[in-house]
């Protein structure tokens, strides 16, 4: 009984490193779209600025509005660019949860499980102690009536 005990609380150990593990994924992964976000605004706030600045010179050449319109829509690509990636770094954090999720609820059922094992030891154990006693308390009265 006591291997079968062991052997369960190993389960319970690597249930629990397994969600520990998984928690560091999601920790990481919350950190990557984190600075995802950062850099998507960061763009945002810089496009608003670019769209802000007038071209210079008083006498704008047809190159320079070309330019100036050329970079602002490169700056939106990249934009979108980043949007989407943040998107996907989102995705990714709600599937890190989830999978914490599921290790968290594998290693809340294993720790049930062997506390259980652990009961039923304890109890057997009990019952074989209280068998025991009995037999001695019988068996002394036994030896006092002869």
């Amino acid at each position: 009984m006591s291997s079968d005990i062991q052997r369960w609380n190993k389960l319970v150990e690597l249930a629990e490193m397994e969600m520990d593990n998984a928690g560091k994924t999601v920790a990481f992964m919350q950190e990557e779209m984190q600075q995802a976000q950062s850099q998507l605004e960061a763009l945002q706030n810089y496009v608003q600025e670019y769209a802000q600045q007038p071209v210079q010179g008083p006498a704008q050449s047809v190159a320079q509005l070309q330019t100036h319109a050329a970079f602002g829509e490169k700056l939106h690509q990249a934009i979108q660019a980043q949007s989407e990636a943040y998107q996907q770094k989102q995705l990714m954090v709600e599937k890190a949860l989830e999978a914490w999720r599921e290790k968290r609820a594998r290693f809340k059922a294993l720790q049930t499980l062997l506390e259980k094992k652990r009961k039923q030891r304890d109890l057997k154990l009990n019952r074989q102690e209280q068998k025991m006693l009995d037999e001695l308390a019988a068996q002394q009265v036994s030896n006092h009536s002869l």
